[in-house]
């Protein structure tokens, strides 16, 4: 798919000319690439503002210009370029343009952390995309102004700031290159016209995956479509079980599929791809043969690389030498097109056959597909963010992203904004085995991670918050970037799993964190040896890459206060919407029991009592029920306590493993053989104990017998440390109500997120009991569904509980 828009207002029209768009960048980049994939060379990557390069390209740029008094930085210049039925406009900003005895000059600058490789690459071909963009402005200026200008390359090094010039030969044919790129585009440009037609054709004849819509359903449908054709930015709170994927996925496919756009399904875990999977699957366009829906689904690279370590050079991955040369033989992109939706496992066992890497062919079949599956990373996070998908403006404006779970989405984007440093992780750095063993190399690193090592230990003390002087640390990163120079130029090897390189990324995105120190931001001690700078809030950087979006529509089981969410997401006038659950209220037995309480100093005398009441209200129905505890601390401490006589009882182990997970819900799906296996009685069932805000409180699914109750135990109120307080003052400053920001809202979200996993279909009856006073507070209550109850969470609190519990299993 081509990287940047059309300009075609109307594709339909017969016999009508191309018209494109493109930066210089993308202009000269190769239409198919190939040889090898090399890491290496990531540098042709846009540059992120934040990022090191950037700030590196513009300090030389201001250096220059100082030097220079004619000099000139960022100067546009644009072409049209034309050729029978296309017009293609081309246009960038040259670097640097210098005054020179001989003629002026056109600069291009290029950081990376490899420079060696980039000058490498250079000399071996000459028509490398950096020396065709210097020539390509030079070119371009020439056209203009009449005066021939030379060009050259500075490639500067971000690891010592070295700086080489590459000056590029005079080619008197480069006109005719870049009138045969222009006859190039124009057949890229009618391909993607015949796509974008063949796309059009199938959004208008998508039909809804569930017929008839769920009551509910066609609410969202509608709400969801007109927020993209306004332009607005939507949250939509809705139950779970009530299919609201279906109800948002559909109306943003069809758009998309209409306006020539992308759908980017946003999620936080793994797990929750096979949900839309199945949705993009269910979904088919009526009457359209041969045309399927496709979707790609991506997985981190350290899942799905089968190297025993991730090493993306050519002389080192199998996978990597020759990748594009047999990603082009393979024909493996025409295969993932065809199935149309392209699993992460089906993407896998294709790159086995042709010995491809998994990863990058699931980047390579992105851009054409119309839906991609990914986590928020890729999406929203400085460091992660795909280039080919939202690299620059015009990128990001052909993509709707829908944010699954979105009430997740606040706290990771301040955790890629919180970044620390640990003594404890340097030693185990420090005497981790290289392989192989050089003992030059050794000597050097080891004295580095002392240094390190010494300038936190500088800090050591009791917890409290600090103003570091930051000058030490960026001149440690600026030694352990000459560091890696001088092993690059003698030779050594440093793969990208070396431990140097490893405190080179975690170093440097420390440094970066105390560039970006501001408001929101706290430096701690935290003993016995971490130093960490915690954000409280990144509502800045989200607002950035929603405002560039075509569309977002963020959902979640758990969005209130809408306020709060629209806040933290960077989205301050989003519309909103709630949708109520269509299940009968008579299937759902809402109880709040106050008479319990989980506060943290009353825990010791409290948790006997909650033993007590699972053992007297569960075996009132036979089945699954779910426990969800607000720690590990207070499951442990309940677990040895609990009898219930028949039931088989489940504990989430700390730091489970996918599988561990797996087996439990595995047990819960398949209880009936598992009771003729133990020889147990009819009436038992299985009681599983997890915490809220775990892998079993989100996005799974135990519909019918699988799962028919849940008991919630008190709110999991984050820890009251100094980073939360200062998290608290923060949000006071802020928004006057920093006690609900920091504290309250968090936690109801995992609280209200865990008592969804139970009522997932219409047919299912389901209990749901919240033990502790707190959640009638009016703070808590506000995050409670609108149907729980009509005038007051107090209407949850029963007088006699057993009662009111078998009566409703009566159905009474």
């Amino acid at each position: 798919m081509r990287p940047e828009p059309f300009l075609d207002p109307d594709p339909d029209a017969a016999g009508a000319p191309c018209a494109l768009s493109l930066s210089v960048r993308a202009f000269v980049a190769p239409l198919e690439r190939t040889g090898s994939l090399d890491a290496r060379l990531s540098a042709i990557a846009d540059e992120d503002p934040r990022s090191l390069g950037a700030q590196v390209h513009a300090r030389i740029q201001q250096r220059q210009l100082r030097a220079e008094p004619d000099a000139q930085s960022e100067l546009p210049v644009q072409a049209e370029l034309d050729c029978p039925g296309f017009a293609c406009r081309v246009r960038g900003r040259i670097d640097l343009l210098l005054p020179d005895g001989d003629g002026p000059m056109v600069e291009e600058i290029k950081t990376g952390f490899r420079p060696a490789t980039i000058l490498r690459a250079l000399a071996e071909d000459p028509e490398h995309p950096f020396a065709l963009q210097a020539r390509m402005y030079a070119w371009m200026r020439q056209r203009d102004t009449g005066q021939a200008h030379r060009c050259r390359i500075r490639i500067v090094s971000l690891l010592d700031l070295a700086e080489t010039l590459v000056e590029l030969p005079p080619d008197p044919g480069f006109p005719d290159w870049v009138a045969a790129r222009v006859r190039a585009q124009h057949q890229a440009c009618l391909r993607a016209r015949a796509r974008t037609l063949e796309r059009r054709r199938l959004g208008a004849a998508l039909a809804f995956p569930f017929a008839p819509p769920r009551p509910g359903q066609q609410e969202l449908v509608d709400r969801v479509d007109q927020a993209l054709r306004d332009g607005r930015r939507l949250l939509i709170q809705a139950p779970t079980g009530l299919g609201k994927t279906a109800a948002i996925l559909f109306p943003a496919l069809a758009r998309a599929l209409d306006q020539d756009l992308q759908v980017f399904y946003a999620t936080p875990r793994n797990s929750q791809h096979r949900v839309a999977e199945d949705c993009v699957q269910r979904i088919r366009a009526v009457g359209v043969e041969g045309h399927p829906v496709r979707s790609v689904t991506l997985r981190a690279k350290e899942r799905v690389c089968p190297q025993p370590q991730v090493d993306c050079r050519p002389e080192v991955c199998p996978r990597a030498l020759g990748y594009y040369d047999r990603l082009r033989d393979s024909g493996a992109l025409d295969t993932l097109a065809g199935l149309g939706c392209a699993t992460a496992e089906v993407i896998g066992q294709l790159a086995d056959q042709h010995g491809l890497c998994p990863f990058e062919l699931a980047l390579d079949a992105a851009p054409a597909a119309d839906v991609v599956i990914g986590d928020y990373n890729y999406a929203f996070s400085p460091q992660a963010t795909l280039g080919r998908l939202f690299g620059n403006p015009e990128d990001a404006a052909r993509r709707i992203v829908l944010v699954d779970e979105a009430h997740n989405l606040p706290a990771r984007a301040t955790d890629w904004f919180s970044p620390a440093l640990d003594l404890a992780w340097l030693e185990e750095l420090r005497q981790r085995r290289q392989l192989p063993p050089n003992p030059a190399l050794r000597r050097r690193a080891s004295a580095q991670f002392r240094r390190c090592a010494q300038l936190l230990e500088s800090l050591a003390g009791g917890h409290r918050v600090l103003e570091p002087d930051p000058r030490p640390f960026y001149g440690e990163e600026f030694r352990i970037g000459k560091l890696l120079a001088w092993a690059a130029g003698a030779g050594h090897e440093v793969p990208p799993g070396h431990p140097l390189q490893e405190l080179f990324h975690a170093w440097s995105g420390f440094c970066t964190g105390l560039r970006e120190l501001g408001d929101a931001h706290t430096v701690s001690w935290i003993p016995p040896g971490r130093l960490q700078i915690t954000c409280a809030d990144a509502a800045s950087h989200l607002a950035e890459r929603m405002a560039a979006l075509s569309g977002a529509v963020l959902f979640s089981a758990t969005l209130k206060p809408f306020l709060y969410h629209q806040r933290l997401a960077g989205l301050e006038a989003a519309d909103t919407a709630e949708v109520p659950s269509p299940f009968p209220a008579a299937h759902r037995k809402v109880l709040v029991v106050p008479q319990i309480s989980t506060l943290y100093r009353t825990r010791e005398r409290e948790v006997p009592r909650v033993a007590q009441f699972l053992e007297r209200v569960l075996p009132l129905r036979a089945g699954n029920y779910f426990v969800f505890f607000p720690s590990f601390e207070m499951l442990e401490q309940a677990l040895p306590l609990l009898r219930l006589p028949g039931f088989r009882i489940l504990a989430q182990p700390r730091r489970a493993a996918p599988a561990q997970i797996q087996a439990i819900l595995d047990s819960l799906r398949n209880e009936q053989g598992l009771r003729e296996e133990l020889g147990l009685r009819e009436e038992q069932g299985i009681v599983v104990l997890a915490v809220q805000g775990g892998s079993l409180a989100e996005g799974i699914d135990c519909p019918g017998e699988a799962l028919i109750g849940c008991v919630v135990v008190g709110p999991p109120l984050p820890p009251f440390d100094l980073e939360r307080d200062r998290i608290r003052r923060y949000f006071d400053r802020r928004y006057g109500c920093g006690q609900a920001y920091a504290y309250t809202y968090p936690a109801m979200a995992r609280a209200v997120q865990a008592a969804g996993r139970v009522l997932r279909t219409p047919q299912d009856r389901g209990l749901l009991v919240f033990l502790d006073r707190r959640f009638l507070a009016p703070d808590f209550a506000a995050c409670l569904p609108q149907d729980w109850f009509q005038d007051s969470p107090r209407e949850l609190v029963s007088a006699a509980i057993l009662e009111d519990v078998r009566r409703f299993w009566a159905g009474d």
